[in-house]
């Protein structure tokens, strides 16, 4: 069995990747899953895992500073919503790179590359890492979308939408001047298609661009909430608490 370990602060993201690690890899034993930088640094040697699964905005800091710390020595696949540190990355033994929300191929692909480096002793160095680093920075986005409203076709750039929301179980698009358009993919599937670098999906139902935030509000027990413009008809949108962290990361980028 390949010994896993999994560090990562959003405990939703945690459980899909455990449950995702169950599904596409049978031989794996995710035998912990920690939060933050301190309780890895602590326990991580003595778990001494064959593989680490990590995020790399962790509520206390980023995660390179562990295995730097530890001059871990063992393959790291990194799993992570931003596309910026694939370089420095590979400096700390990473073997792979994958962009949030990874899918099944793309973990099954990662593993096999751990499993050939195992067989064959071997590790990914750095013109593995720059070429990498090109293929995702090859990844396209979507720069226009074309809605139809009965016999005309809207062709509407990135630049003039706001945000998208779902309601009522419709997906719909919001243009900065305030017009609403329905969409017909899901919100899963429209996230996939947009830059992470100028949108956030704050919670199951919004998907906003960073130049729609009007006001951003924290309050106790850690919540934040995000007036938007336009304003939806709800007002402000709640960030769900287990994504404020990765939010806080994306304003600071």
């Amino acid at each position: 069995m390949i010994k896993v370990v999994i560090i990562e602060d959003e405990r939703h993201a945690a459980r899909f990747l455990n449950d995702l690690l169950a599904t596409v890899a049978p031989d794996v034993e995710v035998v912990a899953m920690f939060e933050n930088i301190a309780e890895s640094v602590e326990k991580l040697p003595i778990l001494n895992p064959d593989l680490v699964l990590a995020d790399i905005q962790l509520e206390d800091g980023v995660s390179f500073s562990i295995f730097e710390k530890l001059k871990w020595k063992k393959p790291v696949i990194f799993i992570t919503a931003y596309d910026t540190y694939a370089i420095r990355a590979f400096k700390v033994n990473g073997i792979d790179y994958l962009l949030k929300p990874c899918d099944e191929e793309e973990l099954k692909l990662a593993l096999e590359k751990y499993r050939s480096n195992k067989a064959n002793d071997t590790t990914t160095n750095l013109q593995d890492a720059i070429s990498l680093l090109i293929n995702h920075n090859k990844e396209t986005y979507k720069e226009r979308f074309a809605i139809v409203i009965g016999t005309r076709i809207h062709s509407i750039p990135i630049a003039e939408i706001a945000y998208f929301y779902f309601a009522n179980k419709s997906t719909y698009l919001v243009k900065t001047d305030g017009k609403k358009f329905p969409y017909s993919e899901s919100m899963d599937s429209l996230y996939h298609l947009l830059n992470p670098a100028h949108f956030f999906r704050i919670n199951r139902n919004y998907i906003l661009q960073h130049q729609a935030i009007d006001r951003i509000e924290q309050y106790a027990g850690r919540n934040i909430t995000v007036t938007l413009k336009p304003l939806p008809a709800e007002g402000s949108i709640v960030v769900s608490k287990d994504r404020i962290s990765e939010f806080k990361g994306w304003l600071d980028k």
